[in-house]
């Protein structure tokens, strides 16, 4: 029981610690050899998904399918009686895992070609700073960040995926 309160307490200073600051500069290319620089500030919501270590990854697989079903596909001849919800974001995975560069052509020949735009390599960034400055106390579970318009952190959800995690993602971008 108390392990779990602790548990709960970080979780909770983790994302009030992040709430409202601005998120920090981390420039990169996708793996569809396109530069792309966060915050993305087109005048959209945008969604970070972050892992910090190999480890995380188990947990990220499990939010890349409901992420991207949600926030990226977009369905062509859909029909006017499709009540889905229709979300204009940019969406944005980093692994900030190091030696990323050292396995990032057998992780490009492992991800489907359809993915590449929204994964991001950032071979200059100090992993170490940007997760000190958001807080990233774990390294082991993978972050998301709801970025508004501007780069402000709306919300942040980590660990593994919930519906309930998910709907919080999709609240702060309807807000």
């Amino acid at each position: 029981m108390k392990k779990l309160i602790i548990i709960s307490s970080l979780i909770v200073n983790i994302s009030l610690a992040q709430k409202g600051k601005i998120f920090p500069v981390i420039q990169g290319t996708t793996l569809d050899g396109k530069a792309v620089n966060l915050p993305i500030k087109n005048g959209k919501e945008t969604i970070v998904a972050i892992a910090y270590h190999r480890n995380a990854e188990d947990a990220l697989k499990e939010w890349l399918n409901p992420l991207y079903e949600t926030f990226i596909k977009k369905e062509k001849g859909t029909s006017d009686f499709d009540v889905s919800e229709i979300y204009d974001v940019n969406f944005v995975f980093v692994p900030m895992i190091s030696g990323f560069k050292k396995i990032a052509k057998e992780f490009k020949e492992g991800t489907e070609k359809e993915f590449w735009p929204y994964i991001m390599d950032t071979e200059k960034s100090d992993i170490t700073a940007i997760q000190k400055e958001l807080g990233a106390a774990d390294n082991k579970i993978p972050y998301f960040y709801v970025l508004d318009k501007d780069g402000k952190v709306l919300v942040v959800q980590t660990g593994k995926f919930t519906e309930d995690k998910m709907s919080n993602l999709e609240e702060a971008i309807g807000d």
